[in-house]
């Protein structure tokens, strides 16, 4: 069950400040793989250059041919970024498979902890932007969701 995508509703900082939400989404890839490392470089220092100031927190894998990545924040911020990801010519396909309120970050030291290719979580991401039953796409997004949650705190 792939979830509705968020729109750019403009919310109040009031609003942003109560909903603590924890998002993670999926995508292809649209970089060339003779350029992968230095966009993914450029990706992460932008979002290091960017998060703290709007109190986002997260982790980003790259699997070569695709983007797992769990974004905490605010609602609205959160919202807004899927928005510009989704717009984001490097991605494609952009899916979000889960979506929550949290009461405390999951990643609250990291304003992007970065993980390199893998083509065994490519395979799970592969199954996330297929049509996957609602039991497997359960299984697949706790998995990423766990995933990312170890090698956030194994660094």
């Amino acid at each position: 069950m792939i979830l509705p995508f968020p729109t750019a509703e403009r919310r109040t900082e009031k609003e942003d400040c109560i909903a603590l939400t924890s998002l993670l989404y999926v995508s292809k890839s649209t970089i060339p793989s003779a350029e992968a490392e230095e966009e993914i470089a450029r990706i992460v220092a932008t979002a290091h250059a960017r998060n703290p100031g709007s109190g986002v927190t997260g982790a980003l894998l790259f699997a070569g041919e695709h983007f797992a990545q769990v974004l905490e924040g605010s609602k609205g911020t959160v919202d807004r970024l899927m928005v510009n990801i989704d717009r984001d010519p490097r991605h494609a396909q952009v899916a979000i498979v889960d979506q929550m309120p949290i009461k405390e970050r999951r990643f609250p030291d990291w304003s992007l902890a970065y993980f390199g290719p893998s083509q065994f979580v490519s395979r799970h991401v592969t199954r996330l932007l297929g049509d996957p039953t609602p039991g497997d796409h359960r299984r697949a997004s706790r998995w990423l969701n766990e995933l990312l949650r170890e090698f956030a705190g194994s660094r």
